[in-house]
């Protein structure tokens, strides 16, 4: 089987997020596609969700979509979220399987940085979508140029597959999701309407009460 490791923050899940885990589901022919919210982040700031606030919200997120399954493994395993221990993890759970990483043209970009990087692009293939202001694919590095195929090919020999997910980039984030809710504002446009209706209820990223303020 083909499986899918979707990670982030979700810090909150946004219909972008949407759109690049139906989009790689569909063209990698995935039969499963997890959707991981990390712990803590080892490349930046802390959430400002709880973990669990973000999880229940990617589960709503992805509620009803085939094959996409919100999973809690990074939250459960606790501390510093590194992929490459939930690449190693998956791959004890599914030996045999093909397991590809979906990732953001920025985190292609960012990769040489992450812990490990050379055991991550042994244990799974690339699945990289466009992200505004970043280069990914259009910057392939030298290393990773006979990787590259296009969907639905077999990887080179020997080696993991870089795939590119064919899509336009999506101009949404959640920190202007997350600066928009601290000002008073509802993005309806970006966030799922069963997310927007968390986000209320729980008081998350909304600003600060007057006590809150002056304490």
């Amino acid at each position: 089987m083909r499986i899918g490791i979707f990670g982030g923050t979700f810090d909150p899940p946004h219909l972008a997020h949407l759109q690049v885990a139906r989009a790689a589901r569909d063209v990698l022919h995935l039969g499963l596609l997890e959707a991981v919210p990390c712990a803590i982040p080892p490349h930046r700031e802390a959430p400002r969700a709880d973990g669990w606030d973000r999880f229940a919200m990617v589960v709503l997120t992805f509620a009803g979509e085939e094959r996409i399954l919100p999973s809690a493994r990074e939250l459960r395993r606790g501390g510093v979220s590194y992929t490459v221990d939930t690449l190693e993890e998956l791959a004890a759970e599914h030996p045999g399987d093909d397991v590809f990483l979906v990732i953001g043209a920025d985190s292609y970009d960012d990769l040489p940085n992450w812990r490990n990087a050379e055991r991550i692009t042994a244990l799974a293939h690339l699945a990289v979508a466009a992200r505004p202001g970043s280069f990914g694919l259009e910057r392939l590095r030298p290393e990773d140029r006979d990787r590259l195929r296009p969907p639905g090919d077999p990887p080179p020999p020997g080696r993991k597959g870089i795939y590119r997910i064919p899509m336009d980039p999506v101009p949404i984030a959640a920190r202007r999701i997350r600066e928009r809710l601290a000002r008073g504002e509802l993005p309806r446009e970006d966030l799922h309407p069963a997310v927007q209706r968390y986000i209320l209820a729980r008081g998350l990223y909304l600003p600060a009460a007057p006590e809150e303020r002056h304490g």
